[in-house]
């Protein structure tokens, strides 16, 4: 085996024959037939070899989405081979050699290449960044982790190239339960419609979207699958920031020190002019009682209006804020 042929695996179910002949050659037992939910992923070590070999189901790539589930439960999922750890070098004093054969890395960098060498090979220049990323074909990419001096490589490892998830398709569930504001995301896909910052054909902005909720959803569900990436998007690193700021409830501090809370749901229960209510149950009632009012609003067009301009103008905020990255 070679590390050639792992990357031609790379991205296969796994209860195909190659993956079923990859466990058989590593003495890894059988392959898995699924992954949970709550177990996410799977992983195996090829201890003889210094491999381990993740399987999982919920990939951010349109190639692998949405997730398929055999018996439709939604709580079982086919998996796929998502990322081999072709070299761990560990720290400190517990530093681990490389145990493979030559013939195994021939014609690809090894754990003993030094870093202009793993550049040369990808034909990438120097950044004096000590992780090295690089697509292998069109499903999968190699990371190279160097020592902070760039004198040797620490780790090395395949992986399916993924993008990075704001939303999930849980946003626009019916069906999901612990949403308990579903409208507030369905309209934030109008917002992003309206100013043009999803990346769309043509005849979708010809379309008319209006502010009915099972139309947007409709929308989303054609246009996004229902789910919100950052590679739906035009290029745009304050817009991605902003969206990952309203995901959850954290606050943002414009100059002259006022915080001001943007998270999607306290502005859209403010829209509703409800905000006072919400805080009164929140203080002296039950979680649950929160939830079933929560549950309850619904915006008129006034008030979705209003929640689109509210979006526009913490957005404009935002950009007063320093500027915020997010890597995942």
């Amino acid at each position: 085996m070679t590390v050639h042929e792992i990357i031609g695996l790379m991205g296969l179910k796994s209860t195909v024959p190659q993956i079923i002949q990859l466990f058989e050659t590593c003495e890894l037992g059988k392959p898995p037939k699924s992954v949970n939910a709550n177990q996410g992923n799977k992983s195996f070590q090829d201890k003889k070899n210094q491999l381990s070999f993740g399987f999982k189901f919920d990939i951010t790539n349109e190639r692998f989405y949405p997730p398929v589930s055999p018996k439709q439960d939604d709580y079982n999922f086919e998996c796929y081979l998502t990322s081999v750890v072709l070299f761990s070098g560990g720290s400190g004093r517990k530093k681990t050699a490389d145990t493979k054969a030559d013939a195994f890395w021939e014609g690809f960098i090894s754990p003993k290449s030094s870093y202009e060498e793993c550049l040369a090979f990808f034909d990438m220049k120097g950044e004096e960044d000590t992780i090295i990323r690089k697509p292998l074909n069109e499903v999968a990419e190699v990371v190279v982790w160097f020592s902070g001096d760039r004198s040797r490589i620490t780790d090395m490892e395949l992986r399916i190239m993924e993008t990075r998830e704001i939303f999930s398709m849980y946003n626009f569930d019916t069906q999901y339960t612990m949403n308990k504001v579903k409208q507030a995301y369905s309209l934030l896909v109008k917002w992003l419609f309206d100013n043009r910052y999803l990346i769309l054909p043509e005849q979708a902005y010809q379309e008319t979207l209006g502010l009915d909720h099972a139309a947007l959803l409709e929308f989303t569900g054609k246009y996004l699958k229902n789910h919100i990436w950052t590679t739906q998007l035009v290029e745009d690193p304050l817009l991605v920031s902003f969206l990952y700021k309203i995901g959850s409830n954290q606050s943002i501090t414009i100059p002259g020190g006022e915080s001001v809370n943007v998270y999607i749901k306290h502005l859209y229960i403010k829209a509703s002019g409800k905000w006072d209510q919400h805080q009164d149950i929140y203080n002296n009632s039950t979680m649950a009682a929160v939830d079933e009012f929560e549950s309850s609003i619904h915006l008129d067009e006034a008030q979705s209006l209003q929640f689109l301009q509210t979006l526009t103008s913490m957005f404009e905020l935002f950009k007063q804020v320093p500027k915020e990255d997010f890597f995942l």
